[in-house]
């Protein structure tokens, strides 16, 4: 098989997998309308530190919650048509795919967990919150080294936006980074309260700003070594 049947091959699967997945948000979005009934007057809508409910809504929220992973698909959709780089998307399709399929299915398990729980269904939020983050990270990660200079999908930083260069390092050390941020919040998982919160949150941020900054500093250098060439 030549690589040109191999391209055709796998735009056909993206195709299919992507309206697969618009099928899939419409049957969320209208499972609402069937769960709707059996809901209380109001619903969990936020889950603090502790792990313990700390906020609720009127139960017409259900309706919110069931329709966003609609709502993102339609969001995926267009950014690849509004990103002046849109030739990119054409390179990091399948990682663009992967990331948008784990979004809409994280996204949709956090909608079904929440009516769950207010149905009256003991479910360990917390745990299945971190654990899903966890496989978010890890996919984002594994990903990360294949996505192409853009200025909608990725590590955007000044400075990656501005260097091809710059865009690839950081997003080779990146890729790395959220793994072990995925890895954490597996950990995370393991413990409650506030030291749960630390072990996921604060590698996160360190990550993130270790990000920005590497990205700078390469910028920098490059931008020495041009002049002194």
């Amino acid at each position: 098989m030549n690589n040109k049947s191999k391209k055709t091959d796998n735009s056909k699967r993206m195709l299919l997998s992507s309206k697969l997945l618009w099928v899939f948000s419409m049957l969320v979005g209208l499972s609402s309308f069937a769960i709707y009934p059996f809901l209380p007057d109001l619903i969990p809508t936020h889950w603090g530190v502790s792990g313990n409910i700390d906020a609720y809504s009127n139960k017409a929220m259900v309706f919110l919650f069931a329709f966003l992973p609609l709502i993102f698909m339609g969001l995926f959709y267009i950014i690849p048509k509004i990103d002046p780089k849109r030739k990119s998307y054409q390179l990091h399709g399948r990682a663009y795919e992967l990331v948008v399929f784990s979004l809409v299915i994280f996204i949709s398990a956090v909608y079904f967990i929440t009516t769950a729980v207010a149905m009256g269904y003991n479910m360990p939020v917390d745990t299945l919150m971190k654990l899903g983050m966890g496989i978010l990270f890890i996919i984002m990660g594994n990903v990360l080294s294949q996505v192409r200079h853009n200025y909608f999908f990725g590590i955007r930083t000044p400075w990656t936006l501005a260097s091809e260069a710059v865009w690839r390092r950081t997003h080779r050390v990146g890729s790395y980074g959220f793994v072990i941020a995925g890895i954490f919040a597996f950990i995370s998982a393991l413990f409650k309260g506030t030291l749960s919160f630390a072990i996921m949150f604060i590698p996160l941020m360190i990550l993130i700003v270790f990000l920005f900054v590497y990205s700078y500093l390469i910028f920098k250098k490059l931008e020495w070594e041009d002049k002194n060439a």
